[in-house]
Formats: C-alpha cells, structure tokens, sequence
C-alpha cells in the first residue's frame, strides 16, 4: 500500500514498477485524482466503500440523480454523522453547497445536521446529502437510508454525489460493483 497527496499522486504512479490495483481518494480531490489516474486503473472513493459496506449503494446512486432536478429554493439536508469542529471551506457546509448549485444551476435552501442529528420528519426535503458514515455505525446509517427511503425522499452520500458532479460516477463505482 501506497498513500499520497493527490498533488503527488501523478508522480507517484510514474515511479510505480506496477499498477496500483486501486486507487481510493478523498472525495472532495476525486476530480483531479481522476485526471491524474490512468483510465485503466480503478479508482474509487473512501466514502463510496463505506456506502458499500454500511448502506445501500444502489439508493445512494438514485439519489445522485435528484440533484440535477433541483430547482430554486428546494430544501436540501446536509447531514454530517461526525461532531469535528468546522474549518474554512468545510466540504459538508461550504464546497458542497457551492458544487450543488454550480451543478443544479439552482438556488436550493440547505439545512445542516452533525453528529447524532438527524431530523425526524424528512418530508421538507427534496435530496438528502449525507457524508459518507465513518462515525456512525452500519445501523444508523441504514436507519437514515430506511428513514429517507420511507419518505420518498432520494439521498446520497458525499461520495457519490461528487463524483456524479464531476462526470465519474460509473467510473468510480466499477471497483465496487460487481
């Protein structure tokens, strides 16, 4: 195993006797890791592998969908399953909304949760947006999913929803998807 910036990881395959098997980034670099990773290697998410293994993977890609269809003042929840104190260019409540709207060419209404938060009554929204769980248990994850499901409404985690943004869905889930 091989761990690098994605700023080094050009330079990093270059130097490699071998193809890496896979390629697992952060979602918030799945674009450039993307430019910078040969078509003939797979390459996924950290987060698209917990939807994998904590969830429902084929709900989440549904949910990928809906943010396309999103028009002006649409409610979006954005829940994160982890309490980590807020940074500059937060991915959960600044890159994400920035990449929906860029994405939707609509003005949405977003509604953030962290941690154990997680509304009851989900009938507001018109996608739910949800990290990728690596806080939260396999139980409560699939409650969330079940929750939105019982609800009608789509949800989607960070990772696919950013790579569906950037054209690389069906890229990034091949690894996955058997």
């Amino acid at each position: 195993m091989i761990c690098c910036q994605d700023t080094e990881l050009k330079a990093t395959l270059a130097k490699l006797n071998e193809k890496p098997n896979l390629v697992i980034t952060d979602s918030q670099a799945f674009k450039r890791v993307a430019e910078n990773t040969p078509a003939d290697i797979p390459m996924t998410s950290f987060s698209i592998l917990f939807a994998r293994f904590k969830g429902n993977l084929d709900g989440l890609i549904r949910g990928a969908n809906a943010l396309k269809h999103l028009q002006d003042g649409d409610k979006v929840l954005i829940s994160e399953g982890c309490t980590h104190h807020r940074q500059c260019g937060d991915i959960g409540t600044v890159k994400l909304p920035g990449w929906i709207r860029n994405y939707s060419g609509a003005e949405p209404d977003f509604t953030f949760t962290s941690g154990g938060t997680f509304p009851d009554d989900l009938s507001a929204y018109k996608v739910i947006v949800h990290c990728g769980g690596c806080m939260l248990n396999e139980k409560e994850m699939q409650h969330r999913q079940r929750a939105a499901l019982s609800a009608g409404i789509p949800m989607v985690n960070y990772g696919v929803a950013i790579a569906a943004m950037n054209g690389i869905l069906d890229r990034a889930l091949k690894p996955v998807i058997s």
